[in-house]
């Protein structure tokens, strides 16, 4: 075992000694490469933190501002951190703004580079907010989609039977009775029978002329 071991120390260093030059780049690079995924690791987290602050501080404008001039930092904020994982937060403060004041165009604008999107709670919430606008902009098969995919891909209950509560509306907007009918059916069935919530949409349920 320890002559094997020693020959194979021995083809090892007359290798190295036939390949130095091999050798010396191949050690350049990794330390290179350490360096620098050190260097980029630590600038991405300077820049994260950077980005959290700078975002308080854009949320409480955002609070207490006119809304132009809201917008209009939230735009430079984006500019800057869009990229992050807080521009996401960012993005949903300026569509919930652009809703408030009445133009779902801007909010939709706003969301697009983030939803529709399920892998993470912050992009789901997005999707609902597009889902919305999409709404206020009467886009009705937009929100069909947007509110079809959501509730068959969101995870908890709640997130899917509000989605299917919008999808009955949009349905209804578009004028398409029958898939409206059915959303709230589907609605209907995830209440035990005595629940208000089931009673509500067996209500709409009739109005639609359905059961």
């Amino acid at each position: 075992m320890d002559d094997a071991f020693t020959s194979r120390i021995l083809l090892f260093i007359a290798w190295a000694q036939r390949n130095t030059q091999t050798l010396i780049i191949g050690v350049v690079t990794l330390v290179v490469l350490v360096v620098g995924s050190i260097w980029f690791f630590g600038q991405r987290a300077g820049t994260y933190e950077e980005a959290a602050l700078q975002l308080e501080q854009v949320q409480q404008i955002a609070a207490t501002a006119a809304p132009e001039e809201a917008a209009a930092e939230i735009e430079r904020y984006l500019v800057r951190y869009g990229n992050t994982p807080y521009g996401i937060e960012a993005r949903l403060v300026l569509a919930e703004l652009h809703l408030e004041q009445g133009d779902p165009a801007a909010a939709i604008e706003a969301l697009r580079p983030v939803a529709p999107g399920f892998r993470d709670p912050l992009r789901l919430q997005a999707t609902f907010l597009l889902a919305v606008a999409f709404e206020q902009a009467e886009q009705w098969n937009d929100a069909v989609q947007v509110y079809s995919d959501l509730a068959d891909r969101a995870e908890m209950n709640f997130q899917r039977q509000e989605a299917t509560e919008g999808l009955g509306r949009a349905h209804l907007a578009a004028g398409d009775t029958a898939a409206a009918v059915a959303a709230f059916q589907r609605l209907a069935a995830e209440f035990e029978e005595g629940d208000p919530v089931r009673g509500y949409f067996q209500m709409r349920l009739q109005e639609l002329g359905s059961r």
